[in-house]
């Protein structure tokens, strides 16, 4: 990264500081990356209308030292304080990257938020990337006047202060995504009679389930089926260049493997060919009572209609169900027009409770 990265900045009545990032929550140069994340928490719960931590330090921290995609940050202090951070995500050999800015409530206003995207911008472009993208969320519920997706499904409070923030940035809303909860466990009788509809019109697959590392048997097939997330799902006019390789997913398996954080895996097999043609994770912390995430779940195009996205869906809920039973809550998201995914969702008994939107902005023009 460049030198201006390496920089401290003092402006009216605050600093921007790059963030150091530690070998562990507990080293000696951690207080930042733990204020850090936990204004990203406080800020994201916030948006989500949630009542708790959203993600500790110690379970953000893999994502930063994943080699496979470069990270940038910085922190805007006041006093000494970090009241606002920023983060800038460059996959590797890609013409777009993701920044993100955060700033707590009582310190908006102050132009904070501004000089963070501003320097955000600048590393974008010294990293030779053509557009920057962003994901912003809200809570359900939000009224007034609202700017429509171009896809034609959802929309976005222009009340909002990162609606507000993001149009004055120049970006533009390119999909709106629907974050949806669920309560556990699952009614023990929905759940048997979903899973044996599943079973019976998903005939010729089987589902397999793991905690954790990737068996060897499976690496090269998540490799593939992650990287074509770039391409069968549904992602507007949002731009995706995340390439999986064996040895991508075996480093990632060695971060989680040191984190909090723990995956549930299920793919689904067609039993004549051998090969895995979907797949679905689960993000589960080991050390807080925040939800359980939902990641990402692909089903490929050629293997649609047999209703495999119920069946991966429904076997990573008996492994969470299983392998957490203190696990109180799944949130996941999903965009307005993946009309299908929405449909199993709701049939199981996902509800609304906050919304997402995903926002470009063309840096080489």
């Amino acid at each position: 990264m460049s030198t201006s990265e390496n920089t401290t900045t003092t402006l009216t009545g605050f600093t921007v500081e790059p963030l150091v990032v530690p070998v562990s929550v507990d080293a000696a140069d951690a207080a930042d990356f733990v204020a850090f994340a936990a204004v990203r928490s406080a800020v994201e719960a916030e948006q989500r209308g949630h009542a708790g931590e959203v993600m500790t330090a110690a379970e953000l921290l893999p994502d930063w030292r994943d080699e496979s995609r470069q990270m940038a940050g910085l922190v805007a202090k006041v006093d000494g304080r970090v009241v606002a951070r920023a983060n800038l995500a460059l996959p590797a050999d890609a013409p777009e990257c993701w920044g993100a800015v955060s700033v707590l409530p009582e310190f908006r206003g102050r132009g904070i938020g501004s000089a963070l995207f501003a320097r955000l911008e600048e590393l974008a472009r010294e990293a030779g990337r053509a557009t920057i993208q962003n994901q912003s969320t809200y809570p359900a519920g939000v009224e007034g006047e609202a700017v429509a997706a171009p896809t034609g499904f959802g929309s976005v409070p222009i009340g909002l202060p990162s609606t507000r923030f993001l149009l004055r940035q120049g970006f533009s809303l390119e999909q709106v995504g629907r974050i949806s909860a669920l309560p556990l466990p699952v009614d023990a009788d929905v759940l048997a009679t979903l899973l044996a509809d599943a079973v019976a019109a998903a005939a010729g697959y089987r589902t397999v389930s793991w905690q954790g590392r990737t068996p060897e048997e499976w690496v090269e097939s998540i490799a593939f089926l992650r990287t074509r997330m770039n391409t069968d799902a549904p992602n507007a006019g949002i731009e995706l260049t995340d390439v999986w390789t064996a040895e991508r997913v075996r480093a990632v398996d060695d971060l989680w493997a040191e984190s909090p954080r723990v995956a549930l895996t299920s793919i689904v097999v067609h039993e004549e060919t051998g090969q895995a043609v979907g797949f679905t994770e689960l993000d589960v912390s080991s050390e807080s009572d925040r939800p359980a995430e939902q990641m990402d779940t692909l089903v490929l195009r050629e293997h649609r209609g047999h209703r495999l996205g119920m069946l991966l869906k429904l076997a990573n809920l008996r492994e969470l169900t299983a392998r957490f039973p203190g696990c109180a809550l799944v949130e996941t998201v999903n965009a307005e027009e993946n009309v299908p995914m929405l449909e199993v969702n709701d049939a199981i008994g996902f509800a609304a409770n906050a919304f997402s939107a995903r926002w470009r902005k063309r840096l080489d023009g």
